[in-house]
């Protein structure tokens, strides 16, 4: 198709250096580089943080918009603020993003400020939605709070559709559920997320720091969603039968709950924190460990599983949203969610049989190795632009 120009919006953005942490982000940053690769003009629209606010990795632009100071405020590269997500679409609004074919928003807040863009400058407005809190809200939130997250996503997600040209989720499970809430089924496509095969890959070499340990190892944003206290929980069942260590990358507002969890069970030898690792330095850490965890209460299209199966690392997870539609039994171990003592027992039988280990590897490398290589995530993409463009006359 002709060469199209390309506003990806999202309130969090990556940095100069790129991105240290966030799966939105990483996911954002790599879909815009493949579609920069097949000839179009791509742009990362991003609340503003204290670095610069308009600069290039590598063929992709990235331009900061703020109004007011609002986004300076509110950055945390940890944690989306609610207050930054309200205020994020009125940024847009006061900025100059004239000229673009595709204005492209991620999730809901940056959804609306894409629809409102492209009617302003006469683009066309798809919207990608990463995945869904529907089903654990309950768990994360009080009663009150949760039932109004319920309602609003229920209400918002599929008006989103109807709204946009598009809707691309990144996770099956959730564009079923909005479709039964009345998204018009034509509109809707499911693309899941991708990993780059040069730098995430099977030869990558370990992190010299995990040589000589049984690691488990897991990467996640810590927010209470990701289940990280359900795997701290297990230690102690899983150090019991095996000479085992636990290495989680990443920060995020659960850090001090969880590094208290460590101390109360006593498990400062066998569980450390590495902070916020930079995506580039993750396969390293990936490629370290035996057995990669996924703790989480819910998923979409888990970038960190998608680069963990392409490093051909077993894995056991969570059997929650979109997860079952990468990593099937096949290829690695899903466990009930919330199940403390389900989850020590999928890594038990991991960690207790190298060859079953060595044979999901194997077959999870084969699962994704073609089919979910960010090349091919943007081609998918490309495609729903082509429809988008095609439903306008464009």
């Amino acid at each position: 198709m002709n060469s199209l120009k390309i506003a990806h919006i999202y309130e969090l953005g990556p940095q100069p250096e790129g991105v240290l942490l966030g799966g939105i982000e990483v996911a954002l940053l790599e879909l815009s580089k493949s579609l920069a690769k097949l000839g179009h003009e791509v742009t990362i629209v991003s609340g503003a943080s204290t670095r610069a606010s308009e600069f290039r990795i590598e063929d992709v632009s990235v331009k900061n918009v703020d109004l007011a100071g609002s986004m300076k405020r509110t950055w945390d590269p940890s944690n989306l603020r609610f207050a930054r997500q309200l205020a994020f679409p009125f940024a847009t609004f006061a900025a100059d993003l004239s000229g673009f074919d595709i204005y492209h928003g991620h999730f809901y807040t940056s959804g609306v400020a894409a629809n409102v863009l492209a009617r302003k400058y006469g683009g066309v407005a798809v919207n990608t939605l990463h995945g869904s809190y529907y089903d654990i809200w309950r768990y994360i939130e009080p009663p009150v709070v949760a039932s109004l997250y319920r309602f609003t996503e229920r209400a918002l997600a599929p008006a989103l559709a109807r709204l946009s040209t598009m809707q691309i989720h990144t996770g099956a499970y959730f564009a079923r559920r909005v479709i039964g809430w009345g998204a018009p089924a034509d509109k809707v496509v499911t693309i899941h997320n991708g990993f780059n095969p040069r730098a995430f890959h099977p030869d990558v070499v370990p992190a010299e720091s995990l040589a000589d340990q049984t690691v488990l190892f897991t990467a996640r944003r810590l927010v209470e969603k990701n289940g990280v206290d359900y795997l701290i929980l297990a230690m102690p069942d899983i150090i019991a039968q095996h000479d085992a260590q636990l290495v989680i990358a990443g920060d995020g507002p659960e850090r001090p709950h969880l590094e208290r969890l460590v101390e109360q069970r006593g498990l400062q030898d066998v569980v450390s924190f590495l902070g916020a690792v930079p995506h580039t330095e993750l396969p390293q850490y990936i490629s370290a460990s035996d057995i990669v965890v996924i703790p989480s209460l819910m998923e979409a299209s888990s970038l960190f599983l998608i680069e963990s199966m392409a490093c051909k690392r077993p894995v056991v997870a969570t059997n929650v949203g979109g997860i079952p539609e990468i990593l099937n039994d096949r290829c690695g171990v899903l466990v009930r969610p919330r199940d403390v003592f389900a989850l020590s027992q999928g890594v038990n039988r991991l960690l207790a049989d190298q060859n079953l280990r060595d044979d999901l590897a194997t077959e999870a490398y084969a699962a994704v190795r073609e089919a979910l290589t960010w090349d091919n995530i943007a081609r998918r993409t490309e495609k729903a632009y082509a429809n988008a463009l095609s439903r306008t006359g464009s």
